[in-house]
C-alpha cells in the first residue's frame, strides 16, 4: 500500500473528481428514470380518464340493449309497412379523444389497450356502415335489403354498447387496483370477442 501514499496529490485529486463525477452521473440517471416513469404514469392516468369519459358519454347516448331493441322494433315495423320509407341514420362522432391520443396509444397497458381498441374499432365499422346507409345506393335498394342492413346496424350498436361497457370496466379496475384488478375484471366479463386482426398498429 506504500505506493499509494507516494502518488502525486494531483493524481488523487483526479481520482476523487472522477469518483464524484461518476456518482453524479449515476444519481442523475436514477433521478431521470424516476422522473420519466412518473411522467409516463401521469400520462397513462390522463389518457385513461379521457377515454373513460368519452366512452361513458357514448354509452349514455346508446341507452341500453333493451331500449335499443325497442326503438329498432318500431323503426323496422314502419319500414315493413311502408315500402318507400327510408330511415335517416345520423352520423355520430364518438372517437374524437381516441383519434387525438392514437399516436401515444402504446402508453396504455396490455390490460386496457385490447378492450379499448376493440371498442373503437367497432365504432369505426359502425360509422362506415352509417355512411353506406346515408348514400344513394341504400335509397335505391329494395325495402327488404334496407331492413336487413338496418338490422345489422342495430346489432352493431348493441355490440358497441357491450364493448364500451367492458372497456370502461377494465379501465376503472386498472385505475383502482392496477394490472391484477384489470385482469380479474376481464375474467369476470368472460372477455368479449377481441379480434386480434382488428388491433391497430402499435397496440402491442
Amino acid at each position: 500500500m506504500g505506493w499509494l501514499a507516494n502518488l502525486d496529490a494531483r493524481i488523487w485529486q483526479a481520482v476523487i473528481a472522477g469518483l464524484f463525477l461518476g456518482a453524479g452521473w449515476f444519481v442523475n440517471g436514477v433521478l431521470n428514470r424516476r422522473e420519466a416513469a412518473a411522467l409516463r404514469q401521469e400520462k397513462l392516468r390522463d389518457m385513461h380518464r379521457a377515454l373513460y369519459a368519452e366512452i361513458g358519454n357514448n354509452l349514455a347516448n346508446l341507452w341500453d340493449e333493451e331500449r335499443i331493441e325497442s326503438y329498432a322494433e318500431g323503426m323496422l315495423e314502419r319500414m315493413r309497412e311502408d315500402e318507400e320509407f327510408v330511415p335517416l341514420i345520423p352520423r355520430e362522432h364518438n372517437d374524437t379523444v381516441f383519434d387525438t391520443l392514437l399516436p401515444d396509444i402504446h402508453v396504455l397497458p396490455r390490460q386496457t389497450i385490447d378492450p379499448i381498441v376493440a371498442y373503437y374499432s367497432q365504432l369505426k365499422s359502425l360509422a362506415a356502415l352509417v355512411d353506406d346507409m346515408r348514400g344513394a345506393a341504400f335509397k335505391g335498394m329494395s325495402q327488404q335489403r334496407r331492413v336487413a342492413m338496418y338490422s345489422d346496424y342495430i346489432e352493431m350498436k348493441k355490440q358497441a354498447l357491450s364493448f364500451g361497457s367492458y372497456a370502461n370496466a377494465v379501465i376503472d379496475a386498472f385505475g383502482k387496483g392496477g394490472r391484477e384488478a384489470a385482469e380479474r375484471v376481464k375474467l369476470e366479463f368472460n372477455t368479449p370477442a377481441e379480434d386480434p386482426s382488428a388491433r391497430l398498429p402499435g397496440s402491442e
